[in-house]
């Protein structure tokens, strides 16, 4: 389990099973989990559901955790459905080559060229129609794709409603037993889960619809909008460029910074826990017998190690995370007796 906004590696451990129980027991140390992102494997969703069941049964002030899908595999798996398609469509427009080339040889040479027309404009015809296939797949699942973003095109955010339109009449187009997988991923509720906990972390960093709408505006186009051209005065670019670069008042400043805050830290996928995966397994394959012991100290290498490049640049996950520790000098911890972590003090 990885804390995605300091990327802290929080729980590895060697199991002999991935079953809800198992998962469960991960899941259960964090009392504050509000929102779980995975694969669609039976196991994990067992646990997160046991785990959410066992904090409404719990202590008072649990939050309830929300399980979504990632959507990196709901992407590999459409690239997937997309390659035979495509390889169809490659091998069409190869055969139509070869049938033209033989209809200009014989047109060179003054043969009659009747019999390789017929079978070159077959083949034309048949690699117009995969192309015309590869390129509707492709188009549906660009809208199915665009559907699981937190921005639309306009810059406006998505939500469920709009996003379960989106894929509903890209799921129509999405047929046969290659995207069988694919629409399974995007028709499960989970795939959206990601724009409710959004929309409501947005609705209670900024309660007030007005202005949280304009900061989330703002947001946008300081990050996604490409550069205004110079030439264009419409109103709406006019709008736009007010918006974007006006100055703010306190408390327009930090009604921005809620929403930015929030944004930043929109997360729809597990990339991070892929990526210290590749990791481990490049260990994994030096080692050849990875030990729960060897974890921990990789998972502690890992934590304390300050980032090179990038916005964490000059931290360290358990720095970023406010745990307090005597060194962040990972050989200088290992020397000395640990005491366990002490967390900042509000």
């Amino acid at each position: 389990m990885v804390e995605p906004t300091s990327l802290a590696l929080l729980a590895c451990q060697r199991s002999a099973n991935r079953s809800g129980a198992t998962w469960q027991a991960v899941l259960e140390p964090f009392t504050d989990l509000r929102l779980v992102l995975s694969d669609a494997a039976k196991g994990i969703a067992a646990g997160i559901a046991a785990a959410a069941a066992a904090h409404g049964r719990g202590a008072e002030g649990r939050p309830p955790i929300a399980h979504g899908l990632d959507v990196f595999p709901t992407a590999q798996e459409a690239q997937r459905a997309l390659r035979r398609p495509w390889r169809a469509a490659i091998h069409a427009c190869d055969a139509a080559d070869q049938a033209d080339g033989k209809v200009a040889d014989a047109k060179r040479v003054g043969r009659d060229a009747r019999t390789v027309s017929g079978a070159a404009r077959t083949a034309r015809e048949r690699a117009e129609t995969g192309l015309a296939e590869l390129e509707r797949q492709h188009v549906a699942w660009q809208h199915a794709r665009a559907a699981l973003a937190v921005f639309g095109p306009d810059g406006t955010l998505n939500d469920r409603e709009q996003a379960e339109r989106a894929i509903r009449a890209a799921v129509v187009e999405l047929t046969g037993p290659d995207w069988q997988k694919t629409r399974n991923a995007l028709t499960d509720p989970r795939a959206l889960t990601f724009l409710d906990h959004l929309h409501e972390r947005l609705r209670a960093a900024v309660p007030e619809d007005t202005l949280r709408t304009a900061c989330v505006r703002r947001w946008w186009l300081r990050h996604h909008r490409p550069p205004a051209n110079s030439a264009a005065n419409t109103i709406d670019d006019l709008l736009d460029a007010v918006i974007r670069n006006r100055q703010l008042d306190p408390a327009e400043q930090a009604a921005y910074n809620q929403v930015s805050t929030v944004l930043r830290t929109t997360v729809r996928a597990s990339s991070a826990v892929e990526g210290i995966n590749s990791v481990l397994r490049m260990h994994q394959g030096r080692h050849r017998r990875m030990t729960q012991p060897m974890l921990d100290l990789k998972r502690l290498y890992w934590n304390c190690r300050r980032f090179t490049t990038g916005r964490r640049r000059g931290q360290s996950p358990y720095e970023m995370l406010g745990v307090i520790l005597p060194s962040t000098d990972f050989w200088t911890l290992l020397t000395r007796p640990l005491r366990p972590p002490q967390p900042v003090s509000n």
